[in-house]
């Protein structure tokens, strides 16, 4: 990962990608969030796209 990504990744919301405060930083599974609400988003996606692999995969 270069710098520039490194930055990125302690900047910017891993589900929404707006810029984070260091007040209100939301860490969880080695990603920051702005809220709880971003995090479980992203969970949601994560596991519908895990699902919907596994299913095109048994076809």
């Amino acid at each position: 990962m270069s710098k520039k990504d490194e930055n990125e990744a302690f900047k910017n919301c891993a589900a929404c990608k707006k810029a984070l405060l260091m007040q209100r930083r939301y860490y969880r599974n080695n990603a920051y969030y702005c809220n709880n609400n971003c995090f479980q988003n992203k969970q949601k996606a994560d596991a519908e796209k895990a699902e919907a692999d596994a299913a095109g995969a048994a076809v």
